[in-house]
């Protein structure tokens, strides 16, 4: 079995191995995989994070062995909640942006300095980390970094995003792991009964005619969501669901919310 990292800020992961296939996820940097199989350029690989499977390119993975591999899934990483954070690799002068929700292992403050792969790179500014014990209070704050960010099917980084990738990110960079998908992101977390009951940080999720869960976004305060639908915005929520006060007319149908803050 092969292993590989991103260390590039964005990497696609497709549905096929091709470029006309669809993206149905992104890689960020620091994200380690495992290699499944390979077919000409192509890789199919595992995110270590959430167990997503996808097609990349594979110049644009570097390949690791499986003891370093092994070694890095069983420590905790810190994840970046700049909207875009310039760094580069020790004796280089050149940096680069790497994207809020990317991740930095062994970083040392005295130094600026983390790993990733096998490199040691160093940040040109000051990162900027959470936890889940400031959650509550930091959450709203750091999805309002992404207000505005258009809508990407299958992205999720601060230049792209869809619905449940602004739900991953945001969580992650307060150290809550969630999976990748609307639909296998509510079978997590605790039921909220009532949305008076909703606190900031909490997700809320929504379902089509079929029950299907379509949607999902973050509760910030005074009954209102962000989320990403045509772009990362901010609206009205109650108990029937997103009301657009430009449309004058409910746009998602709320099926519950979930809160994930004791995971």
């Amino acid at each position: 079995m092969k292993f590989g990292i991103s260390l590039l800020p964005v990497v696609p992961l497709r549905s096929g191995p091709s470029e006309k296939d669809e993206m149905t996820t992104q890689l960020l940097f620091g994200e380690y995989v495992k290699i499944l199989a390979k077919e000409d350029k192509w890789c199919l690989v595992e995110i270590f994070n959430d167990g997503y499977h996808g097609w990349l390119s594979c110049n644009m993975l570097t390949t690791i062995e499986e003891d370093h591999a092994m070694k890095v899934s069983g420590t905790e990483a810190k994840i970046i909640a700049n909207t875009a954070l310039p760094v580069s690799l020790k004796d280089s002068a050149h940096s680069f942006l790497i994207p809020a929700g990317s991740a930095l292992y062994e970083y040392k403050p005295a130094s600026n300095s983390f790993t990733a792969g096998y490199g040691v790179f160093y940040c040109r500014q000051q990162p900027i980390f959470h936890s889940q014990d400031n959650f509550r209070e930091k959450v709203s704050e750091t999805a309002l970094k992404f207000l505005n960010i258009p809508y990407l099917w299958g992205g999720k980084n601060p230049f792209g995003i869809d619905c449940s990738g602004l739900t991953q990110v945001i969580m992650r960079i307060f150290g809550i792991k969630i999976p990748r998908d609307a639909r296998q992101q509510v079978g997590h977390g605790s039921t909220i009964n009532f949305i008076s009951e909703a606190k900031p940080g909490d997700l809320a999720f929504f379902d089509n005619e079929d029950g299907e869960i379509i949607h999902t976004g973050i509760i910030i305060d005074n009954q209102q969501i962000i989320h990403a639908s045509g772009h990362v915005r901010i609206d009205k929520i109650d108990h029937q669901g997103i009301y657009d006060s430009l449309l004058k007319r409910y746009t998602h149908r709320l099926r519950v919310i979930k809160n994930f803050s004791d995971l």
